[in-house]
């Protein structure tokens, strides 16, 4: 894996794979159906008075002699809201950085969503509280503000308490909502998240740090950090102990991919690096 910069992020435009209603032009395909770039259908002048869109074809082999119109889609923007869980486990790592992981991300859908010509609007939730609101916006300094900001920023507390609140402002059309964490959160704690963010789209994107999942097995003394308290204790690190903290680990993740799959989601994960090529693929086959 390599560590990316926010301008390689160009490449990531934004598109819904499924259609989504608006009436101002943007980069997607939207409900409304009029003087657009891609055909849509046809329907019966009657019903669409716009005789300049005459489907000839269609009307002359029509058995009921009946009249038709060519009818397209027009395009509409959205805004990605981007949603980042910056509690005390995000400042945790042993072979990955995931602040400065969180930081890029952010600002490079940030410059992906300002190419594709979307709004970006980003929240961050520390625990219990707010600790950053970007409102939805196309500033041209957005993505290297975003990054120096989140790279700065202290993760503290614990849970998602703030993140579910914010889901209740969230607009319902017009939006995809990206979720960054690292997902250290108990299972119900993550379905009640996923609950209050339906029905809107959803992309979940976890990362993951190989060195906290499957620690080495030395003998020693190791001084480590709790994931979601941030509380540190000195441990004896043997072979045993190893192993057995790699099986709660994988027994966590698949609880929660669980929590995931009841939801119809399968998140982008980030192990300890980004692949711009890689993220590129799994945004691409990641359901809407």
């Amino acid at each position: 894996m390599t560590t990316a910069q926010p301008h390689l992020f160009e490449a990531l435009v934004w598109r819904l794979a499924q259609r989504i209603s608006g009436a101002r032009p943007g980069g997607h395909r939207g409900l409304a159906r009029g003087a657009g770039e891609i055909f849509a259908d046809v329907a019966p002048l009657a019903r669409h008075p716009d005789p300049r869109r005459l489907d000839l074809r269609r009307s002359l082999t029509d058995p009921f002699g009946e009249v038709f119109v060519r009818r397209f889609e027009t395009r509409t923007d959205l805004t990605l809201h981007l949603l980042l869980d910056a509690s005390a486990s995000l400042a945790t790592g042993a072979q990955a950085d995931r602040q400065e992981l969180a930081a890029l991300l952010a600002s490079g859908f940030a410059q992906a969503a300002r190419r594709g010509g979307d709004l970006f609007a980003l929240d961050v939730g520390c625990g219990g509280r707010k600790a950053l609101e970007i409102p939805p916006g196309r500033s041209l300094n957005a993505p290297e503000e975003i990054f120096a900001r989140l790279r700065s920023l202290a993760p503290q507390g614990e849970g998602l308490e703030a993140l579910a609140r914010l889901t209740e402002a969230l607009p319902h059309e017009r939006i995809l909502v990206a979720l960054i964490s690292d997902f250290e959160h108990a299972p119900e704690e993550l379905d009640e998240l996923l609950s209050a963010l339906r029905p809107r789209p959803l992309l979940p994107i976890w990362l993951r740090d190989s060195g906290l999942e499957n620690p080495p097995g030395g003998f020693g003394l190791a001084d480590l950090r709790d994931p979601e308290t941030g509380r540190r204790r000195v441990v004896l690190t043997t072979k045993t102990w190893a192993a057995a903290q790699s099986r709660t680990s994988a027994e966590r993740r698949a609880a929660l991919k669980r929590v995931f799959e009841r939801h119809g989601l399968r998140p982008v994960e980030i192990l300890d690096g980004i692949s711009i090529g890689e993220l590129s693929a799994a945004l691409e086959e990641a359901p809407p």
